[in-house]
């Protein structure tokens, strides 16, 4: 431990030391908190009108009722190994990108069009290529023929220091029911009829502690969920490295968070925005309170001006290791089981 020494100078020096003590108290600095320098939040967003997702679809392919993806991860990044057209590599798995974004660095030479910028949480970003790649393979599951937006994903890649070729966004997976198990490192993906049932009727039905609806529409997952005794509108994202709230929260939701420092973010592009870091006390989703979680505070304007709605909050990597999380995209529910060993 790095021991901070003061030399003395008289009344002065020690005022400043005391000064000093007194901020640290009164903003609550945790000086060891275990929240990464790095975070990103590797989403892309298009800046072209949005879509519900019931009104297109990427069709997957494979002979299989269900299937389980093992995950790895990157840093707080989950990882599904796929080939596309040939070339072996990672695709981060993003609930927060729209549909299938991949690396120019390995594309590069595909044609395509020219898309408006794209929004992410630092800010407007660079003008996105539209392009189609033959197919995805991933385990016994690919995909033919899937339109995709090419950008810049080097500088995660490079941070991160294993091959990226893109992003696995929320329309790859919206044909199935989903369950998520971030401890365990594992997707499962369920084939379903148009109704949301599974086409299995022998497939054994996971057990949750509650559901409650979800929105699937503006190209993201929306949930509701409640801090103190607000009742606030959340996006899913598991590209996410932690959980966000909007600096334009009211101040009973603000005074409920206790912030730690203050620091860099990066997102899809190669910019940065400074944050507040801290720690999320309040959290209610369900019938179930989350207990302190890590939270990166800042402005959402430029993500609801992408997602053509307002967002209070982003759900990422720590609320995404409470437990086991299901979302059946047909009946617009999302089921949880709370991890054994947490705070209920």
């Amino acid at each position: 431990m790095r021991i901070l020494s003061v030399k003395r100078t008289g009344f002065y020096g020690y005022k400043v030391v005391f000064l000093l003590v007194i901020a640290l108290i009164l903003l609550k600095i945790n000086v060891f908190a275990d929240i990464p320098d790095d975070i990103y939040f590797p989403r892309v967003l298009s800046a072209c009108p949005v879509f519900d997702l019931a009104n297109r679809s990427d069709e997957p392919l494979g002979d299989f009722q269900s299937i389980t993806i093992p995950l790895k991860r990157a840093g707080r990044l989950f990882l599904i190994e796929a080939r596309i057209d040939g070339q072996v590599g990672n695709l981060i798995f993003d609930t927060g990108a729209s549909g299938l974004v991949l690396n120019k660095t390995y594309f590069r030479k595909y044609a395509g069009d020219e898309k408006p910028a794209g929004g992410g949480i630092t800010g407007s970003s660079e003008k996105i290529i539209r392009t189609v790649v033959k197919r995805i393979e991933i385990s016994d599951l690919y995909y033919e023929n899937v339109a995709a937006d090419l950008f810049d994903l080097g500088h995660i890649e490079n941070k991160r220091g294993i091959k990226i070729l893109g992003l696995f966004g929320l329309n790859m997976i919206d044909n199935f029911e989903v369950i998520f198990d971030a401890n365990n490192s594992e997707l499962q993906l369920i084939r379903i009829d148009k109704q949301g049932n599974r086409l299995d009727p022998q497939s054994t039905v996971n057990k949750y502690d509650f559901t409650q609806n979800m929105e699937t529409k503006y190209n993201i997952m929306l949930v509701k969920a409640k801090i103190g005794d607000k009742i606030l509108n959340f996006c899913l994202d598991t590209g996410a490295e932690s959980n966000v709230i909007s600096c334009d929260v009211s101040k009973k939701v603000m005074s409920t968070i206790q912030i730690n420092r203050r620091s860099g973010m990066g997102g899809a592009g190669a910019a940065s925005v400074e944050v507040l870091y801290g720690t999320m006390k309040e959290f209610e989703f369900g019938n179930q309170q989350f207990g302190g979680m890590q939270t990166v505070v800042t402005s959402l304007d430029v993500m609801c001006e992408s997602y053509g709605c307002s967002i209070d909050g982003m759900l990422g990597y720590d609320f995404w290791q409470k437990g086991i999380f299901c979302f059946n995209f047909r009946k617009n529910e999302i089921s949880f089981s709370i991890k054994k060993g947490e705070k209920k």
